[in-house]
C-alpha cells in the first residue's frame, strides 16, 4: 500500500522526467551575451581612463607653467618652454652665459606626450607654431614680470576623446580645459 511519503518522492520523479534542463544552444546565447556586456563595460572604463589621462596630462602642463612663473619672478629672472610634437621641456635664461639652460629636476622634468596625443601650439600674433627648431627660443616665454607669452596649447587625440587645451591671454593664470568649454558649446 502507498504510503504518503512513496507519493511525494514517485510523484518527484515523475515530474523531473518531464524537465530537460538548458540545451547548448541557450547556454550559447547566455555565453554570448555576458561576454558582449563585459566588453562593453571594459572598453567604457577604458575611454575613461584614457580621457582621465588627457585631462592630468592638461592640468599638469598648466600647474607648470605656472610653478614655472612663480620662479621667473621669485629669482628675476625669464623662463622658457620648448613645446615639442613629443613632449615639452622648461629652461631658464641665464644672462652671465646668455644661454637658456634646461631645468630637468623636479616639478620641471620632461614632460612626455602619451603616445595617442598631438600637440597644436598657437601664439598670439603667430598663429600655430610650427616644431622642428631645438635650439631656437623657446616657444612660450615666461617674464620675470610674470607675464607669458600669450598661448593655447591644443591637445588632440588620435583616438576617440575630446580636445583638451591649455591657455593663457598672457596675464591670467594658465587654465586647462575641454576645448568646448573654452568655446561655450
Amino acid at each position: 500500500m502507498p504510503t504518503f511519503a512513496t507519493r511525494i518522492s514517485s510523484n518527484a520523479h515523475s515530474g523531473m522526467r518531464g524537465q530537460r534542463g538548458f540545451t547548448l544552444l541557450e547556454l550559447l546565447v547566455v555565453i554570448t551575451l555576458v561576454a558582449i556586456l563585459t566588453g562593453t563595460v571594459v572598453l567604457g572604463f577604458a575611454g575613461a581612463d584614457t580621457q582621465q589621462e588627457i585631462k592630468g596630462f592638461a592640468q599638469r602642463f598648466a600647474y607648470r607653467i605656472e610653478l614655472a612663473r612663480q620662479q621667473a619672478l621669485q629669482r628675476n629672472r625669464e623662463w622658457g618652454v620648448y613645446v615639442e610634437e613629443q613632449g615639452y621641456r622648461f629652461a631658464e635664461f641665464d644672462p652671465d652665459v646668455a644661454e637658456w639652460i634646461e631645468r630637468s629636476g623636479r616639478p620641471f622634468a620632461h614632460g612626455e606626450v602619451p603616445g595617442y596625443l598631438t600637440l597644436r601650439l598657437e601664439t598670439e600674433g603667430v598663429g600655430e607654431v610650427p616644431f622642428g627648431d631645438e635650439e631656437a627660443l623657446p616657444k612660450l616665454l615666461v617674464f620675470s614680470s610674470g607675464e607669458i607669452t600669450p598661448f593655447t596649447l591644443y591637445l588632440n587625440p588620435e583616438i576617440e576623446a575630446p580636445v583638451w587645451l591649455v591657455s593663457s591671454d598672457g596675464l591670467s593664470r594658465a587654465r586647462a580645459e575641454l576645448e568646448s568649454e573654452a568655446r561655450g558649446l
